[in-house]
């Protein structure tokens, strides 16, 4: 008997699952699934679609905040570089390089040495105070470069700035977002599928297989790429690689 390839949707991923789950909708609707006598099975899973974009925007808010991390990360690391630099140089005999070193170390002390350690906000608004001092003092700006440290002041600047662009974006959109629970809606999503992998083959074993081959087709191309994709991970995974490596599975592609 014609049979539907299967894979546990539990495997992938939170960001990857709704996009999965549509597609399979997609793929259900297409077809007629109310002339093929699927149409309780069909509604069943069709009812998690507002769910499912619930998700989606979670993940995308919760992926910026790994983004944050990072960009914060840089931003502390070129601070650090240019406070240990500036300090380390300003002990040098040498006039025309201590003083420089001096000018910069000072300034770097006056806004914090721990400037790393500060929370997102604070450190922001820190980091933009001094830039805003350096600006109004050409002098520190012919330091940083007379020391080789400009372009990590300007690439810091830089990341300041994206990372505050960000994190307020961020904010916002967490103000108007609903949290849910996603591990509840990939439960009862998941019985849904489930429901609707016996109800077509139900009906195949039923009412014979002609009517739903092209259907079969459909969902069983979409099983069977997900399924090698997600083999091909696990393949990766028991050779060690690198978790931060893995990349989301690209979108399937019924062509």
């Amino acid at each position: 008997m014609a049979r539907i390839i299967k894979f546990s949707y539990q495997q992938l991923w939170n960001s990857e699952y709704p996009l999965v789950v549509n597609r399979l909708m997609d793929i259900v609707h297409k077809h007629s699934p109310y002339n093929l006598h699927l149409s309780v099975s069909f509604e069943r899973l069709s009812a998690f679609r507002t769910s499912l974009s619930k998700i989606e925007r979670q993940e995308r808010t919760d992926s910026e905040s790994a983004l944050l991390s990072e960009l914060d990360g840089q931003r502390d690391r070129l601070y650090n570089v240019i406070y240990a630099v500036a300090k380390a140089f300003q002990r040098t005999p040498m006039s025309e390089v201590s003083n420089h070193a001096q000018r910069v170390f000072l300034l770097f002390k006056k806004h914090g040495a721990s400037m790393a350690s500060s929370n997102y906000t604070a450190q922001t608004k820190r980091l933009y105070d001094l830039a805003d001092e350096v600006r109004t003092q050409p002098e520190t700006m012919a330091a940083l470069e007379a020391l080789a440290l400009k372009p990590l002041w300007l690439r810091m600047c830089e990341l300041n700035s994206e990372f505050d662009a960000l994190f307020m974006a961020r904010k916002h959109r967490q103000a108007a977002m609903e949290r849910v629970d996603v591990r509840a809606i990939r439960r009862g999503c998941d019985k849904a599928i489930s429901l609707l992998w016996s109800a077509i083959e139900h009906c195949i074993a039923e009412r014979g297989a002609e009517a739903y081959m092209p259907l079969l087709n459909g969902i069983n191309g979409l099983n069977a790429y997900y399924k090698q994709q997600l083999a091909a991970r696990a393949t990766r995974r028991k050779a060690k690689q690198a978790a931060e490596k893995e990349a989301a599975i690209a979108p399937y592609d019924e062509g």
